[in-house]
């Protein structure tokens, strides 16, 4: 049984998850990974007879735009699009990283286009247990729903540093307690939230990331007066990742929601501890004072509390250690097994 698999998107440009999803597959040959551009596997999907899979991982690009005219017209295509491959025969796989768009311009064609797809997709891909009761609180689709895990980014973009070099690298103070928001700047991580919790006391926020939105980017400067907050908008190259990741002591992720968070997952397997919201997906890796601290979601004062449970922490280096070992587990092979047997469930006689 020889099946063809086409991605959606066939890149992340940000994220290699993609790339170490799909390395493992060259020891399943009769799974072929087919990454082109859209238009290609779209036309793959409608017009070839094969056993053919589309596996979509996100479409918000697809769907949303600012104009409520512009996000209808494209949602009414794309839900189109997925009856007509289900009727030209091609099996459909979502990975729901989230269970709605970050940007929820026009909330009631957002729900139109992931309930189509929860509708469409002959399996679901969650990434944990909470996430798969979310989803089929939703959309009720538990019983082609399948958790499997995301995998770690140990080693993906270099070795582990020591703490003092990387300090030294990035022209940064060698002594003091320092936190870390790294990631594209958008406005559902909640960056302006630990702007407001953040006190001079704790030490200094370093605030790094590519720019999304300008005018959201403006807004946190202007909150940003303190001197011991830094927001630097600009894109990191994965090279220099391994350096952020050392000179922090936590990564802050002030996120008002998630599903699925890969800088999560990339703090932990750099030895990093998380200040993360306390919410289901996010506990089922974070363990209050053990590899992170826990705050109420979109609460300030949740939120200043738990940064000063980071800084005043005894053991930084055990904290560190535990953040590793949560994710040593998670190896892409292991995953990407799970991932090919979801794409053989769908020809079975009985799907």
């Amino acid at each position: 049984m020889s099946i063809n698999i086409y991605p959606i998107p066939r890149v992340l440009t940000t994220n290699p998850y993609l790339d170490l999803l799909y390395a493992p597959f060259t020891a399943w040959p009769e799974l072929r990974i087919v990454r082109q551009p859209f238009a290609q596997s779209l036309r793959a999907g409608l017009l070839q007879r094969d056993q053919r899979v589309l596996h979509w991982h996100f479409f918000d690009e697809l769907t949303q735009r600012p104009r409520q005219s512009a996000t209808a017209l494209r949602s009414i295509s794309f839900i189109a699009l997925l009856r007509l491959l289900h009727v030209r025969g091609a099996k459909l796989v979502w990975t729901a990283h989230n269970v709605e768009p970050h940007e929820l311009r026009h909330p009631a064609w957002a729900t139109r286009c992931y309930r189509a797809m929860a509708q469409a997709a002959g399996q679901i891909i969650v990434h944990s247990q909470a996430a798969a009761q979310l989803i089929d609180q939703r959309y009720q689709v538990a019983t082609k729903t399948t958790v499997i895990a995301h995998g770690s980014y140990i080693g993906v973009y270099g070795e582990r540093l020591e703490q003092a070099f990387a300090r030294q690298q990035l022209g940064l103070a060698a002594e003091g307690f320092l936190a870390l928001n790294l990631g594209t700047l958008r406005p559902y991580k909640g960056v302006e939230l630990l702007i407001e919790a953040w006190t001079a006391e704790l030490g200094q926020l370093e605030i790094v990331g590519a720019v999304k939105d300008p005018l959201y980017v403006q807004q946190l400067q202007q909150l940003a007066s303190a001197p011991t907050i830094t927001i630097r908008p600009q894109f990191i190259a994965d090279q220099l990742l391994p350096a952020w990741f050392a000179a922090a002591d936590v990564v802050v992720l002030p996120y008002r929601k998630t599903l699925t968070s890969g800088m999560l997952l990339a703090a932990l397997s750099y030895a990093r501890p998380v200040v993360a919201p306390d919410l289901p997906p996010v506990r089922e890796l974070i363990r209050e004072g053990e590899n992170g601290f826990l705050f109420e979601p979109n609460n300030v004062a949740s939120l200043r509390s738990a940064l000063q449970r980071a800084a005043a922490h005894p053991n930084r280096q055990a904290l560190h250690q535990n953040a590793l070992q949560t994710v040593q587990h998670l190896e892409w092979a292991q995953l990407a097994a799970q991932t090919a047997n979801v794409y053989r469930r769908l020809f079975e006689k009985n799907s």
